[in-house]
């Protein structure tokens, strides 16, 4: 870490802004800060310590010595450092806590802690990235870029007074939390406890791997159906439960066969059985059926002579609808002629081939003539509108030309507007500006009567405070005065003297009545000092007041009320009078836009009216010429419709209305619907005629196919077919008889050829010519007897083989399970002696050194050697350092392996550090510091060390020493460090140039002057 500049106010001895280029001062590697002794050095470095953490160097010191009371109260007292790390370039500002007048009225009040921290592209950087505003997230922020905490900074960066030998003298343990957190080795740390869960994860799994191997032996025992079971035992007591399902597996076997057999033989003797009843029931259903033949063929023939019959009616009533059908359609046909009056000889279809015609070629100008009237009239219309357009266009034309000049008018008078409405910001800023200064005047004058009142008493007071004094004093003069007569009260006759030591007392002084006593006087004394005591409180709140006026007058100045009072009511004037041009403005902006919305209507509408105009004017021609075409076919329209509805096929239509007159004054629609309603005539009476045709020919049709059927049917007569039709009822019951007979038949045929009734008329027609007896009971019981032999067999073997099947998985549990153990317990025992050993059990590790500690160990040696290496060229090469690993003296913590000794070479012994003298110590701490900081800038991923503050104890050493000192530092520095060294020896300002110098000044503060 690298300091850039430091800046503070009202801090300490400093009232005044002080600021510090490190970088300017650091370009030879080594500045003095130097002045006499409470001139204020060490508060520059707590200044340091202050931006960065928020706390002060030393370990006694406390937040009161920060805010001067040097300073004027209303001056805020800040400390703003720019400091440069790994993580790039900061600026951090603090403010400590402190009392600051009130802004009104008499007093103070408490003004809290404030911090910014601030991100910079560089050091000239004035603006930088806001990090934070919050107190605690910047001092975790600034101990993350800086690497350090507050106590290992003031170990490693900044030595202050009475602290520099603190790491010298630390125990083991403390120097390893410095060691840990600047080297960061908290990896292993964090590697020795993740070795610790894990061994104490394995040592678990063998456990439960033991458990497991325990529970898997059991569920064996169980499932084998033994008292216990061991490892070796399984195998064998596996293999006996096999043989023993495999021998009731073949007892079941034979048992199965022998209850199907005599299952077979029962249902083989019940179906035998069943067969013989039912060859008896079918041969006596064939004897019935053979009486009964003669009856169903009877019937059958009946049912074929009607059906015959059934061939012939049917036709033969299809004829007699033909024949009424075709009666029906020509009497229609000639009571439509007759009715429509359609002479019988008219051919209809010719007739109506010329009506449709006509209509096909007039029906669509009927549209047309409806429209003659309308689109006379509308071309009578379209002539006015035009007239009305073109006067229309001249209107617009006028109002057109007048736009601009308008709109020029409206522009100029916003234009005027919005410049006196410019005038609003600064006229508000003024009214603001002068309701600031009126209350300054208000508070100027309130402080002034404050003043006076703290000034009066004061005066009292004072008065007060010099009267009670004067008391004191005259009666500390009476006590003295008459002190002779008090010792002389005090004599007893007898007694020595006090003044004399003579025994006898002739003439013994007597005190007088108002002699004051030591009571009185105290009690003056007191009240004195409470005078006192409110003479200076109120002295202190008169400097306080003062302060304040003094600030309000200079700001205030010459200023009066009355004055201040005619500037206000012209600024209030001011704004109000660009508040109404403002208002005005937008007024004349709106009109402005409401008039130019005006013009572009007119315009739109000019150009509407210009352009309707030319449509109207061109559309109205082409109507017209269509107009007049279509008059004329219209009129040709009606003469061929009137020509054509008058050569009608009767004449007689005239008189019974259905046909209207043919005259001239008749409309192309009337005519049309008239040639429509013969068209539909002619329609009428050529259905009607095609109907009759179509249903004479059907009677032809029939006719024929009754013919046929007779011919086919074997009958001579009509009348003979219809004679040999049955009623519906008797047909069905001689069909329901026919179809029972056959059914019967063919289900007594098919029962008789069965295998088993077959089989049992087999039986009873043996050889020897007697009936096969069998025995059913006999059969069942054979069977229940053979089927409980079974299922004991059954059970048996179901039961062996359930038993040697649940062994045989567990015995696979209990085979996974000790492979598991042992693989558990082979993997185990790496991972506990290492976690053993990174832990320090002393069963593997005598040392007991953690993993952590022996690695801080090796950091330790070096940074022992880097110190020695600057140790031996001073003091004569009499020290140097010595690591051990042994539990220091006092210590109850287990050894650390950080403990430190002092070889002194010239008694050739080991010391302790705290038996050196005030400069041994001295400079062994020094280079034990140097040393750290060495060791921890060459560390890759460390952190930088690149600012060293040394404070005091330089007098402490003998020239020779201070030589050898002052070139270790210099030694320091080659390596692009910055060493600050606090001191007020005169000697090293003979040696260093670069410097700080701090002086107090007459009116009690100090002031600092840098030297480059």
């Amino acid at each position: 870490m690298y300091l850039h500049r430091l800046e503070l106010r009202a801090i300490g001895p400093y009232p005044e802004l002080v600021t510090i280029d490190f970088a300017a001062l650091a370009a030879s590697g080594v500045f003095l800060l130097e002045g006499p002794t409470g001139s204020g050095k060490s508060t520059i470095i707590d200044a340091v310590v202050f931006a960065l953490y928020g706390g002060l160097a030393g370990e006694g010191s406390t937040h009161d010595r920060l805010h001067s009371q040097h300073a004027d109260p209303g001056v805020e007292p800040f400390v703003e450092l720019v400091f440069e790390t790994g993580a790039g370039v900061y600026r951090v500002r603090r403010t400590p806590q402190y009392d600051r007048p009130k802004q009104r009225g008499a007093g103070t009040v408490r003004q809290q802690a404030s911090a910014q921290l601030f991100r910079l592209a560089h050091s000239g950087d004035v603006v930088g990235e806001p990090v934070s505003s919050r107190i605690p997230e910047i001092g975790l922020e600034v101990a993350r870029v800086v690497g350090l905490d507050r106590a290992q900074f003031l170990q490693t960066v900044v030595l202050p007074q009475g602290e520099f030998a603190r790491f010298l003298r630390a125990p083991g343990e403390d120097r390893r939390k410095l060691l840990q957190s600047l080297f960061g080795t908290q990896v292993y740390d964090r590697t020795a406890d993740e070795l610790a869960a894990r061994r104490r994860e394995v040592q678990a799994e063998v456990e439960s791997a033991d458990a497991r191997v325990r529970d898997a032996l059991s569920r064996f025992a169980q499932a084998a159906g033994v008292v216990d079971a061991d490892e070796a035992s399984v195998p064998g007591t596996l293999d006996a439960l096999r043989a023993v399902a495999t021998a009731t597996a073949a007892d079941r076997t034979e048992a199965v066969a022998a209850a199907e057999r005599a299952r077979v033989h029962e249902h083989d003797v019940a179906a035998r059985l069943q067969a013989r009843a039912r060859r008896a029931v079918l041969l006596d259903r064939r004897r019935a059926l053979d009486d009964a033949a003669p009856r169903v063929e009877a019937a059958r023939a009946r049912l074929a002579l009607a059906e015959r019959a059934v061939r012939v009616t049917t036709p033969a009533q299809g004829l007699d609808a033909a024949r009424s059908r075709a009666d029906e359609h020509r009497r229609r046909a000639h009571d439509l002629r007759a009715r429509l009056g359609v002479p019988s000889d008219v051919d209809t279809a010719a007739r109506r081939t010329d009506l449709a015609t006509c209509v096909a070629a007039v029906r669509h100008l009927v549209a047309v003539e409806a429209t003659l009237d309308d689109r006379r009239r509308a071309r009578t219309d379209a002539a006015d509108r035009a007239a009305l357009l073109v006067r229309r266009v001249a209107e617009l034309d006028r109002a057109l030309e007048a736009r601009p000049a308008g709109r020029a008018a409206l522009v100029e008078e916003a234009r005027t507007a919005a410049t006196a409405a410019g005038d609003a910001e600064a006229a508000r800023a003024e009214v603001e500006r002068l309701r600031q200064l009126r209350a300054d005047l208000d508070a100027r004058d309130a402080a002034a009567a404050a003043v006076h009142r703290a000034e009066q008493v004061v005066a009292d007071r004072r008065v007060r405070a010099e009267a009670l004094l004067r008391t004191e004093q005259a009666l500390r003069t009476r006590r003295i005065a008459g002190l002779a007569g008090e010792l002389g009260a005090a004599l007893v006759p007898g007694d020595p003297c006090p003044v004399c030591g003579a025994l006898e007392h002739p003439d013994v002084a007597l005190p007088q009545d108002d002699h004051p006593d030591a009571a009185a006087v105290d009690e003056a004394a007191d009240a004195s000092r409470v005078a006192d005591g409110a003479l200076a409180e109120a002295a202190s709140a008169l400097a306080v007041e003062r302060a304040a006026l003094e600030r309000l007058r200079a700001a205030v100045g010459e200023t009066d009320a009355d004055a201040l009072a005619t500037r206000a009511a012209a600024a209030d004037a001011r704004v109000q009078a660009a508040h109404a041009a403002a208002v005005r403005v937008a007024e004349v902006e709106g009109q402005r836009t409401a008039y130019d919305d005006e013009t572009r209507a007119l315009e739109r509408e000019h150009n509407t009216v210009q352009a309707d105009h030319a449509v109207l004017v061109a559309t109205s021609g082409a109507e017209g010429s269509r107009l007049d075409q279509d008059a004329a076919a219209v009129t040709d329209a009606r003469q061929r419709a009137a020509t054509v509805a008058a050569g009608s096929w009767d004449a007689s239509a005239d008189t019974d209305g259905r046909i209207g007159g043919t005259s001239d004054d008749r409309s192309l629609a009337q005519l049309v619907r008239q040639l429509d309603d013969l068209v539909a005539r002619a329609d009428e009476v050529a259905v009607a005629e095609s109907q009759a045709t179509t249903a004479a020919q059907a009677v032809r049709e029939r006719s024929a196919e009754v013919d046929l059927a007779l011919t086919e049917q074997g009958f001579d007569r009509l009348d003979a077919a219809r004679a040999a039709l049955l009623q519906p009822e008797a047909s069905a019951a001689l069909q329901a008889e026919v179809v029972a007979a056959e059914r019967e038949r063919a289900v007594v045929d098919a029962g008789l050829v069965e295998p088993a009734v077959v089989a049992a008329a087999a039986d009873e027609g043996s050889a020897a010519g007697a009936t096969v007896a069998l025995d059913l009971d006999a059969a069942r019981t054979a069977t229940v007897a053979a089927a409980e032999r079974a299922d004991e067999a059954t059970r048996a073997a179901v039961s062996a083989s359930d038993r040697s099947e649940a062994a045989a998985r567990c015995a696979a549990e209990v085979v996974r399970a000790v492979r598991a153990r042992d693989d558990t317990s082979a993997r185990s025992r790496a991972v506990v002696r290492l976690a053993d050993v990174a832990n320090g059990v002393t069963a593997v590790n005598p040392s007991g050194i953690t993993l952590g500690t022996y690695v801080l160990m090796r950091r330790f040696e070096d940074v022992v050697a880097a110190a020695n290496d600057r140790l031996r060229g001073m003091l004569g090469g009499r020290f140097t350092l010595e690591t051990s690993d042994e539990r220091e003296a006092g210590s109850r913590a287990r050894r650390t392996g950080l403990a430190l000794a002092v070889h002194d070479h010239t008694t050739d012994t080991r010391r302790a550090p705290g038996s050196l003298s005030g400069g041994e110590t001295f400079t062994v701490s020094l280079c034990l510091a140097l040393g750290l900081a060495d060791v921890v800038q060459a560390e890759a991923g460390g952190v930088s060390l690149g600012t060293l503050f040394v404070d005091e104890g330089f007098g402490t050493l003998d020239p020779e020493t201070l030589d050898d000192v002052i070139g270790q530092l210099a030694r320091l520095t080659a390596g692009g460090r910055q060493v600050g060294i606090v001191s007020h020896v005169e000697e090293l300002k003979q040696r260093i140039p670069e410097r700080i110098a701090v002086r107090r000044t007459a009116e009690g503060g100090s002031r600092v002057t840098t030297t480059v």
